[in-house]
């Protein structure tokens, strides 16, 4: 998986734990049996404008007197780069076209950046006056303290560490156990489980000598529930790879021998094939462009009929 498709698995997942790490006035206002994922795809020219995804936008009722709908959009982004805030600002436009209800918007940065949890702004102006004032919510993960989130005691925040800054840390390794003991103890399912484990080895890496020593680390008797998790999560990761590697070879094995059914009827057909239609059949990769040759080649006349 990858980490644009990992996190937003983990915050739709603990969306609510990520609320109240990060904005717990926000979390304690929202009834989250009214939480609903919205579609993702907006247009930035209605009515034929480019499609555009954002990463989540959950639709949720708020606490007042009388309910209100909010939207909370969150991305997620690899850095910060310039080009970003307008981005923002289009998506934030987009979502109030269609939903005409307030929108909370969120920016979560995996790497760099100068704050830990501030605003960012877009503004439009010209000489004479600004005309457009727009803020945002950031949250750049490296410079938060990885200590002072696995203290907080919530497995999201234990994993989330994984991307923090370590180095008032004297211990790493035994901070990396901390976090993944954090999460094996925590009520989550083992698919929940699991993501977590995943955000923690893809970001708390280790070199060949740490890893071995984390193994060492990990036979302590307090450490025995979450070495049984990590083995059992590396048990299904290497039987998903098995199974994915077994259908590919079976769809490999499909493509050639359908190929080779193709070549073989057109030269008993036509007779010795030009270099660039046997060319043209070897660059064909589509089961569905080969089962389309077969069809033609019972009724076609010609190569050119062929379309080689």
């Amino acid at each position: 998986m990858d980490h644009d498709r990992l996190f937003k698995a983990v915050l739709q997942e603990y969306f609510q734990n990520f609320l109240q790490l990060f904005f717990p006035d926000l979390e304690a206002r929202l009834d989250f049996e009214t939480l609903l994922f919205q579609d993702k795809e907006l247009f930035t020219n209605l009515p034929q404008g480019i499609r555009r995804e954002v990463d989540i936008v959950a639709k949720i009722e708020s606490y007042k007197q009388s309910p209100e709908v909010v939207l909370v959009h969150i991305e997620i982004e690899s850095d910060w780069n310039r080009a970003f805030a307008e981005r923002m600002y289009e998506y934030h436009s987009m979502l109030w076209l269609l939903y005409r209800a307030p929108v909370v918007p969120i920016v979560v940065y995996l790497r760099g950046g100068r704050e830990g949890l501030t605003e960012e702004e877009y503004r439009l102006s010209h000489p004479v006056k600004e005309y457009m004032h727009f803020s945002y919510y950031s949250i750049r993960l490296a410079k938060r303290d990885a200590g002072e989130y696995l203290m907080k005691g919530t497995p999201l925040a234990a994993a989330l560490a994984a991307l923090m800054d370590r180095r008032k840390v004297r211990e790493p390794l035994i901070l990396r156990a901390s976090m993944l003991k954090q999460v094996e103890e925590s009520e989550g399912n083992d698919a929940q489980k699991f993501l977590l484990l995943h955000v923690i080895d893809s970001y708390f890496t280790l070199t060949a000598g740490q890893k071995k020593n984390f193994s060492n680390l990990l036979l302590n008797k307090e450490y025995r529930e979450v070495r049984k998790m990590v083995v059992t999560w590396a048990d299904e990761i290497a039987e998903k790879a098995r199974a994915e590697g077994l259908e590919k070879g079976r769809q490999t094995g499909l493509i050639s021998g359908k190929r080779e059914a193709v070549l073989k009827l057109l030269t008993t057909k036509f007779g010795p094939l030009p270099e660039h239609a046997t060319l043209r059949l070897h660059a064909m990769e589509s089961l569905d462009d080969l089962d389309a040759c077969l069809d033609r080649v019972l009724t076609a006349k010609s190569l050119e009929e062929m379309g080689l």
